[in-house]
C-alpha cells in the first residue's frame, strides 16, 4: 500500500506536534460507528496532563522523556517518526477504508474537538 498523509487537527493532544501525530502508532475506536462521531483516536493523551510533569524535570527534552514514559500505556509506541494512514489500527469494522483491522485510506484526518476519525466512511459491513 502507498503511504498517504495524516493530519491531526487535535492540537491539545501531546503527540501532535504541528499537525503530525508523533505517538508511534494510533489506533481508532468504534466498533459499531455508523457515523465520524461514533469514532475515537483513543491513542489521543491530553496535552493538560503533562502539568504533572513540570514539576519534575528542568529543560523540554527531560520533560517530554518523562510524560513519554509516565503516558506509555496509553499509546503503542512513542517516537519522532510521523504516523502515517498505514500505520493507523482501526476498530471501525463499518469504514469502508478498514481491512483487518488496518487503515487503507489514502488520506486520514483526525478531528480538533473530539479526536474522531473525519475520514471515516461508513459501509455496511458483510
Amino acid at each position: 500500500m502507498q503511504r498517504g498523509k495524516l493530519k491531526c487537527n487535535a492540537t491539545d493532544c501531546a503527540h501532535n506536534r504541528d499537525h503530525e501525530c508523533k505517538a508511534g502508532a494510533i489506533h481508532v475506536s468504534g466498533l459499531g460507528a455508523v457515523s465520524v462521531e461514533g469514532t475515537t483516536c483513543t491513542s489521543f493523551v491530553d496535552r493538560d496532563s503533562s502539568n504533572i510533569v513540570d514539576s519534575l524535570a528542568g529543560n523540554p527534552e527531560e520533560k517530554e522523556s518523562i510524560f513519554n514514559s509516565f503516558n506509555s500505556s496509553f499509546v503503542n509506541g512513542v517516537g519522532d517518526s510521523t504516523i502515517q494512514p498505514c500505520d493507523i489500527k482501526c476498530e471501525a469494522h463499518n469504514c469502508i477504508y478498514n481491512e483487518n483491522k488496518e487503515c487503507h485510506a489514502e488520506n486520514v484526518q483526525i478531528d480538533a474537538y473530539n479526536a474522531c476519525c473525519d475520514s471515516f466512511d461508513y459501509g455496511e459491513h458483510i
